[in-house]
């Protein structure tokens, strides 16, 4: 299909074009709630959402409810609620959120890049506690009535028939005169309830009508303590969510239901939101589990006929259906008038589970980018300087090819940051960091396939089969490593978080599109290079050629080699033994302090301030509107608590009284803050990494064979160790953005192994016969010209990131120059022994069978290899 010139040039334009549209910022409509009403507004859409720390968001500052308190435990129900607020956030579509406890019963959230604050807000503050009940069968409401209209005579609170009622005090206070609430509605002799509460003739059991503007004051009514203690026995009283016209007229439905739920929403594994095709209702299909299913069968199965309705923080969600039949573990609520997303936000929240206690928003503000203008600038001049350094490289060492390769690189971020504007994915710094691995994944392809074809021509063949060959024999190695990668990041995606996620998301996004112009695009250029120039005599691919004809013994120096890792790790271990790791805000927690200095203060001599009296890699959060500034630190002195809420505030005071002068500011407040990355994110984490690295071994087991597979883990498992050891021998501290650094380390290492083990994969299939030492030479030879220049050029591109990228990308740029170092150095000294180890000790049919003989010892150089070029 993509066999001629113009079928692939329409692929390309239509992909480019479509990445362009989706970068041109551009006005939209948008709806939002507002006080009740549904409001539109006219907002400008950026083509690409950035993050909290690239351009700030949504603060609020949610607290506990601590009258709706039913657990003993407080501690336990913050947790909780966190736990429950970041999943909702996660999963409404927030990449990169903050939530954050701060003291006993508070809790921050920051959401980046918001385009329905009223929404996310109505997210976060729902409860989210389903439950089901029967409604009563008994009449108990009317045959407690008279008995609730005395107590209220007693009170005072008296109606008459039509007549005006006395208005007591008691009665004002609970929402003024009887009289005038009751005009909406049938009057009964008797009493206050009995003129208010009319029953639905021939409706409902267990159903009650109040006019709208007497629901507040019935409500109050029966809440009365005097009132309350003569509810029916085994019988509570909720109203539905919202009124009903009947007539000209609007009513609330009062529901009598039994005091015990048939079951609730921890029974809950699913909700899904779609529109009935029948009705065209919205409405939220759900799913229990395997014991709540028992349950719900059990009981629905005992009220057949029986009118069941379905509460969502004690507000019942329309009419109640009857029951036609035993239900077990699936079902539905239905929404009727309420839009799909109502439905979405009520499956969102149901999914996320029950909050145990209600949020109420006690400050809501905007926030600027936590970064501050400073450090994004440093890190554009960082990227811009790293970016010219791949392309002197590529176009110096490749000529014009390199160029080709370049233009490939052009359309690489074009289409990249264009699927990240479809997806409105959240780009933050870890997802930068995602972005700079994928643009050595995508420079590495063009560097596998330019030598590959010197290759080619080497062995004497014609310009146009050498293209096509080069193009051939890369493709497995870059295909299995992106593969590889992506997996990883699937994992990552599924089971990480926050950052993780965003890392995650980013990198998926740019190995594609790297696959698509380095493989796809680059040989368009070639085709159209060809047509144009059909009496080429060679390739431009530059004159240079790092280690020509390499013959280096690699695998004899395996003992060398596991002496240096082994000292490595030592060193790195007593360190982390003697003084662990210099772990961040973020995962320590510390101290949140919102100041109001007198002056402007711009957030680079915020930083400089803070970094001088110790507290450097605090957060400076800048408020918009407003001179004031959210900082979270911890003390890190020797000897220090480095939780200590006091210590860190004198700190913090003392920067300042350097910074605006003595008094010359307010410390609006201090708190003590938990971590932003709680012990459930580092699980995840773990297990995220834990399961990326099974399905890497099975991809390999499955592409090669288990013993590839095995080698690779481990060696990748070396760079992560190797790397936390140089983080606590350098003393740095451990933040979301050395996290991006191990999580983009861990995808070079294993990008590069598979590049070694692809090639011996292609000997292995070409020569049976070859010791199995002499093959693995020959492998790392052959690809050391690759593994130099993509490694020597990501680490001038990490060089400029370290010198200009400032003190906030500083460490992510120091943890991948260590960790690019260490990945190429165990490609190449512990991947390769390790799978001849493993091959001599479990010797088997190497790379998918292809291998009979048993493997020889370690030799210098192959029995048969490749016919080499004359020097």
């Amino acid at each position: 299909m993509f066999n001629t010139i113009r079928s692939r040039l329409i692929v390309v334009g239509i992909l480019l074009a479509a990445s362009i549209i989706a970068l041109i910022p551009r006005d939209r409509t948008v709806a939002y709630r507002e006080g009740g009403r549904v409001s539109y507004r006219t907002e400008r859409k950026i083509p690409v959402n950035l993050g909290l720390d690239l351009q700030g968001g949504m603060h609020l500052a949610l607290e506990l409810d601590q009258s709706k308190r039913v657990s003993a435990d407080p501690a336990k129900d913050a947790e909780l609620a966190v736990t429950v607020l970041r999943k909702r956030i996660d999963e409404f579509g927030v990449l990169e959120p903050l939530v954050q406890r701060v003291g006993k019963d508070r809790i921050v959230v920051e959401l980046p890049g918001l385009k329905d604050p009223a929404r996310a807000k109505g997210i976060v503050q729902r409860s989210a506690f389903l439950e089901m009940r029967i409604t009563d069968k008994t009449s108990a409401l009317e045959k407690a009535m008279p008995s609730m209209d005395r107590a209220l005579r007693d009170l005072g609170i008296t109606a008459g028939a039509g007549a005006k009622a006395k208005s007591t005090a008691v009665e004002k206070l609970l929402g003024g005169d009887s009289t005038k609430a009751a005009q909406d509605t049938t009057k009964v002799e008797g009493g206050v309830l009995a003129s208010l509460i009319q029953a639905n003739g021939g409706g409902t059991p267990g159903e009650y009508l109040v006019g709208e503007a007497a629901y507040p004051r019935v409500d109050s009514l029966l809440q009365l303590p005097q009132v309350h203690r003569l509810w029916p026995r085994g019988i509570e009283f909720f109203w539905d969510r919202q009124p009903t016209s009947v007539g000209t007229a609007q009513y609330r439905y009062l529901y009598a239901l039994e005091d015990k739920p048939i079951i609730t929403g921890s029974s809950l594994v699913n909700a899904q939101a779609q529109v009935d095709p029948l009705t065209n209702q919205s409405v939220v299909l759900f799913e229990l589990d395997r014991l709540g299913g028992r349950k719900f069968g059990q009981e629905t199965g005992k009220h057949v006929n029986d009118y069941m309705a379905i509460l969502l923080d004690n507000q019942v969600q329309g009419r109640p259906p009857v029951i036609q039949s035993r239900i077990e573990r699936r079902g539905e609520i239905r929404l009727g008038s309420r839009s799909l997303q109502d439905a979405q936000d009520l499956a969102l929240t149901l999914r996320a589970g029950a909050l145990p206690i209600p949020l109420k928003i006690v400050e809501e503000r905007q926030v600027l980018a936590s970064l501050g203008q400073d450090s994004i600038r440093q890190g554009i001049t960082a990227g811009i300087v790293g970016t010219l350094l791949v392309i002197l490289v590529m176009v110096g060492y490749y000529g014009l090819s390199g160029v080709l390769a370049v233009s490939a690189l052009v359309l690489y971020g074009i289409l990249t940051f264009g699927t990240l504007s479809v997806f409105e994915a959240t780009l933050t710094l870890p997802g930068l960091a995602g972005f700079v691995l994928s643009i050595g994944i995508a420079v590495d392809a063009n560097v596998l396939i330019f030598e590959r074809m010197r290759e080619e021509l080497a062995l004497g063949k014609t310009v146009r089969l050498a293209i096509d060959e080069g193009f051939k024999h890369a493709m497995p190695a870059i295909i299995d490593s992106n593969l590889a990668t992506v997996l990883t990041a699937l994992f990552l995606f599924q089971f990480g978080t926050g950052p993780v996620k965003g890392f995650a998301v980013t990198l998926i996004i740019g190995i594609f599109a790297s696959l698509i112009t380095a493989v796809f695009f680059t040989r368009t250029l070639y085709m159209i290079w060809l047509k144009r120039r059909p009496d080429m005599a060679t390739i431009p691919l530059g004159n240079l050629r790092l280690f020509k004809n390499a013959h280096y013994d690699f695998i004899s120096y395996r003992r060398i080699a596991y002496g240096v890792t082994g000292a490595l790790l030592a060193v790195g271990l007593a360190f982390l033994i003697f003084r662990g790791v210099n772990e961040s805000v973020e995962f320590t927690g510390g101290t949140l302090m919102q100041i109001k200095p007198d002056q402007a203060v711009t957030v680079d001599k915020m930083r400089s301030g803070l970094d001088a009296v110790g507290l450097a890699g605090a957060e400076i959060q800048p408020f918009a509107g407003s001179n004031e500034f959210m900082i979270r630190a911890r003390v890190a002195a020797p000897g220090t608590d480095a939780n200590n809420t006091q210590a860190t505030a004198t700190a913090v005071t003392k920067a300042l009284d350097q910074i605006v002068g003595p008094g010359k500011y307010t410390v609006v407040h201090t708190e003590s803050v938990g971590p932003k990355v709680g012990g459930e994110l580092r699980r995840q984490a773990f297990l995220a990494m834990l399961l990326s690295f099974i399905a890497v071994l099975i991809y390999l087991a499955f592409r090669f064979e288990w013993r590839f597979g095995v080698a690779a883990v481990i060696a990748t498992a070396h760079d992560i160790f190797t790397t936390i050891g140089f983080i606590a021998v350098a003393h740095l501290e451990v933040s979301l953005v050395v996290v991006a650094g191990v999580l983009t380390m861990v995808g070079y290492s294993l990008n590069d192994t598979i590049i070694i083990f692809d090639r011996v994969r292609e000997h292995l299939r070409r020569d049976r016969r070859s010791d199995f030492a002499g093959i693995l030479n020959q492998s790392i030879n052959e690809t050391l010209p690759r593994s130099i220049l993509t490694h020597g050029t990501t680490l001038g591109t990490l060089l400029a990131l370290a010198i200009f990228g400032g003190e906030v990308i500083r460490p992510f740029a120091l943890v991948m120059f260590f960790g690019v170092f260490t990945g190429t150095f165990s490609s190449i000294f512990i991947a390769a022994p390790v799978l001849l180890y493993i091959e001599q000790r479990w010797p088997g049919a190497d790379a998918r069978g292809v291998r009979t003989s048993s493997p020889g010892k370690p030799a210098t150089a192959p029995n048969t290899r490749r016919p080499q070029p004359a020097n």
